[in-house]
């Protein structure tokens, strides 16, 4: 969904591949365009140093055309879901798992159960050690 203010063709070559964070981030710096103009001691350019989105005395000239997208930062750039390509990547955790059996081994007892009581709750989530209290607990400041 894009709102109305984007509708118009200043960010006509946006739409769809610039996140909508940084689409609200330039129509907030648009607004100063009155102001600064063209003048970048005026605009300061802190838009275009921090954020890597285009100043007020950029977006000045762009007054009757459209932002053009190379302006925009990669960063911003919309991002692809498709999972093109991803099957062939190969995902293994082996050298990580190595890491961590390293570790556990150079542990003191102490360590070893805290260590192995982590890993438990990262391969079995729906398992944890806490368990309802077997009658209600009644305290001093609760009005219940």
């Amino acid at each position: 969904m894009v709102g109305h203010v984007f509708k118009v063709t200043l960010y006509k070559k946006l739409l769809g591949m610039v996140s909508r964070y940084a689409l609200n981030e330039i129509s907030a710096e648009y607004e100063r365009v009155a102001y600064a103009g063209k003048n970048p001691s005026r605009c300061g350019c802190v838009m275009r140093s921090i954020h890597g989105l285009p100043c007020a005395c950029e977006l000045f000239k762009y007054v009757v055309s459209s932002i053009l997208l190379k302006t925009i930062h990669i960063f911003w750039r919309r991002i692809s879901f498709s999972n093109q390509g991803l099957s062939e990547i190969q995902v293994t955790i082996t050298e990580e798992m190595e890491t961590i059996l390293k570790r556990f081994e150079q542990l003191n007892v102490y360590g070893k159960i805290h260590l192995n009581s982590k890993l438990r709750e990262i391969a079995y989530p729906d398992m944890n050690s806490m368990c309802p209290p077997l009658e209600k607990v009644k305290c001093g400041s609760c009005m219940f």
